[in-house]
């Protein structure tokens, strides 16, 4: 099996477990905000660490956190401006 089919069955082995977790949190009755948030940077992690390890997993969640705080902070500014 090359390089290439082992990312891709791990990556969709991660997907199906991840989205099972998900989905039992909120069969759970547990806020949708509670779960959504983890869930969300857990997969941008996960997807990291499928392709490049663990070290580029935590930099490409920290990266992309900054990218969402920016965005937020750049179009609260806009709407600031606009209204």
């Amino acid at each position: 099996m090359s390089s290439n089919s082992r990312q891709l069955l791990a990556f969709v082995i991660f997907i199906c477990v991840w989205a099972l977790l998900g989905s039992a949190a909120l069969a759970l009755h547990v806020n949708v905000v509670a779960v959504f948030i983890p869930w969300l940077i857990g997969f941008v992690w996960g997807v990291g660490y499928i392709t490049s390890g663990p070290t580029d997993a935590n930099l490409l969640v920290k990266r992309w956190l900054q990218m969402m705080v920016g965005a937020a902070l750049i179009g609260g500014a806009i709407s600031l401006l606009l209204s």
